[in-house]
Parts: structure tokens; sequence; C-alpha cells
């Protein structure tokens, strides 16, 4: 009797998680990205993967000691960041992570691509998209964290994600 109450529950717990989908991703106390149910989820490290039918998104955050290997971006991360965006606040940086920043730019504002910025409460967004590649990158930075999004998928994916991230009240 044990054996069949023990194997019920579990069939009960099985399919009871198969019906339990989150439609927000909760990044931090004053942030939420609204999605739609992924069809699998996986954690790896500090790197969480959403995947759809067809398109995808990572979400991360930025680690400034291993963001770039062998640079410890510590106290300037959010500078450099800002930096891969817009010239003027590269200018801010040292000469050698000024490099840093526009090797970073040319790799992922291609073809002078245009970015989007704008604020979300406090926290400014930058975001790209490179239709070649159907990629696309999100940056959050907020005053402690940086996020990192990366979307695999159409424009359209990207713009939708873009417009799903919305201040927590």
């Amino acid at each position: 009797m044990k054996s069949i109450v023990i194997i019920i529950t579990s069939l009960l717990l099985l399919n009871l998680s198969a019906c339990i989908q989150a439609s927000e991703l909760i990044i931090s106390n004053k942030i939420i990205i609204k999605h739609p149910p992924a069809s699998q989820i996986a954690h790896s490290g500090e790197l969480i993967i959403f995947k759809y039918k067809n398109w995808s998104y990572t979400h991360e955050v930025i680690s400034p000691e291993n963001f770039i290997a062998s640079v410890d971006l510590t106290g300037t991360e959010h500078q450099f960041i800002k930096g891969i965006f817009e010239k003027k606040e590269r200018e801010k940086l040292p000469n050698w992570l000024s490099v840093l920043a526009e090797n970073f730019s040319k790799k992922i504002i291609s073809n002078n691509k245009r970015h989007q910025k704008f604020s979300v409460g406090d926290s400014t967004i930058y975001g790209v998209y490179n239709s070649e590649e159907q990629h696309g990158f999100i940056f959050i930075l907020e005053e402690n964290l940086i996020h990192k999004f990366d979307v695999l998928g159409t424009n359209k994916n990207h713009s939708d994600f873009i417009k799903n991230i919305i201040k927590r009240n």
C-alpha cells in the first residue's frame, strides 16, 4: 500500500510540474522580464537558458572579474559596458580599456547598426540586434549589477523581448 501511495504521489508531482509555467523572470528587486513559457529551461554555472520552438535567450549576471578573460573590470564594469555603446563614455576609460571597449563595439554593433538605449526605472538598458547572425544582445545596468541577455532568433523576438523588460512593483 505504501509503495502505491509513493507511485501515485510521484506521478502527480511529475504531471503537476509539467503544468507549472512561469511567465516572469525576476532578475532583481527592480526589474522583471515578461516572457512566454519556455519549452526548456536549463541552468549551467552562471547562465540560465530559455529555449522556445524557434528561438532562445540566455541570462547571466556579469562578473567583473570574469567577463573578459584575464581582465578584471571591478569598479569600471558599468563604464566599460556604456563605452561599448557610446563613444563619449568610452573616452572616459583608460586608453587600454577604451580600445578593448571599441573592439567589443565593433563585434556586437557590426556594420554601424544602431543600438537602443532606454531606461526602466533607475536602470539603463542597451540593446543591439544583428539580423545577419540573428543574434541580439541586451545589457541592463542596475546600480550594483549588470545583466547580459543573448537573444538568438528573429528581430521580432529581440524587439518583443526588449518591450517586456518592465519595472517591478
